[in-house]
């Protein structure tokens, strides 16, 4: 449990360094470019990758940071396209932060693509699938018909198919190329 409490102090102290507000920001920028590009099939279905942004975040920075980062890019993603922000689905990007965050921070090599495929399965089954649509069918986005139901299970299905293996090739490659340009992490993230 320590370890738990103390990831959420290291990511915090993580706010400290200009590096990570700096890159951070930037993958906020990112996370609305991925949002505002998003493409939709039909009325039910919206297809986007600004998970990426979230979960490099997390990464790279821990929770406190991604979560600090997909609210951001929420609210400006809802001003820039001049939609209200929703607060059940603002609520669904703190939990992406946060899963991202805790899953992913300090992992490196196999071990963060096996969290990677972890964390993107419980992004898509849970988040999207369950707590996603239950908002969705709560702000009157989505009918309650059986056949919406069926095409969003399909949509995050067939995501899943493109999605993990984005996952699997992206984040150790990020990961390598952050660490080349910034320098080696320190050891002791290296041990967890």
């Amino acid at each position: 449990m320590k370890g738990f409490f103390s990831m959420f102090k290291d990511s915090a102290a993580e706010l400290k360094n200009v590096r990570c507000i700096t890159t951070a920001g930037l993958l906020v920028a990112v996370y609305i470019v991925l949002d505002i590009f998003s493409f939709k099939i039909g009325d039910a279905i919206k297809i986007n990758f600004d998970f990426i942004a979230t979960a490099v975040t997390g990464m790279l920075f821990g929770p406190v940071p991604a979560v600090l980062a997909a609210v951001a890019g929420d609210l400006v993603g809802c001003i820039l396209t001049g939609n209200s922000p929703l607060p059940l689905l603002s609520l669904l990007e703190v939990l992406k932060g946060l899963l991202y965050g805790m899953m992913l921070y300090k992992k490196s090599g196999m071990r963060l693509v096996t969290f990677s495929i972890i964390a993107r399965l419980i992004d898509s089954l849970v988040i999207c699938l369950v707590l996603n649509t239950a908002a969705l069918m709560y702000y009157n986005y989505l009918s309650r018909t059986s056949e919406q139901l069926y095409i969003r299970y399909g949509k995050i299905a067939t995501e899943l198919i493109f999605f993990i293996p984005l996952m699997i090739f992206l984040m150790p490659a990020v990961c390598e190329a952050y660490e080349r340009t910034f320098g080696r992490r320190k050891r002791s993230e290296q041990k967890n």
